[in-house]
């Protein structure tokens, strides 16, 4: 793996912490980028990363749950490997969205459960409304999305110089 790569890694495990997630998820998860194999087993993961088994189990589980990877079997092989989803970016981020209204309801329970209007009703009240509203805009900013998204592609395409390497 190229010097390249392996800090490419790194910075994608550097930017899943601001994210809120580990820096073993960012790892994985640019290691699936860089390698160009379709899948990885277990265990080449565990190579290139250099981490731990229980590591590598906790962190594609969670990755598995968010939909950014999935494992796949391959024929013959009783090893399970690894790749990148082919969830589109609309489910992925509208599971992500259920999550927020879930919390909202939860905020929601709580606020009426209190005895007394204060500074923390009026908080619930507004993240679970800001929720509540978000999950609402993104159906429509998705709906946007799916109508725009191969000129969107196109023009990032352009603009970014996407470079297919020639093997």
């Amino acid at each position: 793996m190229t010097e390249d790569k392996l800090q490419y890694i790194e910075e994608a495990g550097m930017a899943f912490e601001l994210f809120g997630m580990t820096r073993m998820a960012g790892r994985i998860l640019g290691y699936l980028i860089v390698c160009d194999n379709e899948s990885v087993s277990f265990n080449e993961i565990m190579g290139a990363l250099k981490a731990s088994k229980g590591s590598i189990s906790g962190t594609t589980k969670q990755l598995i749950a968010v939909g950014f990877v999935e494992p796949v079997s391959l024929p013959g092989d009783r090893k399970t490997y690894f790749r990148i989803s082919n969830l589109e970016v609309g489910s992925i981020l509208r599971e992500r969205i259920k999550l927020f209204v879930k919390f909202a309801e939860v905020l929601d329970k709580g606020r009426n459960l209190k005895e007394k209007n204060d500074r923390v009703t009026d908080w619930t009240l507004e993240v679970s409304s800001f929720y509540k509203w978000l999950g609402d805009e993104v159906d429509l900013i998705l709906q946007k999305w799916e109508r725009e998204k191969e000129n969107i592609i196109k023009e990032n395409s352009e603009n970014y110089g996407n470079k297919k390497k020639s093997t």
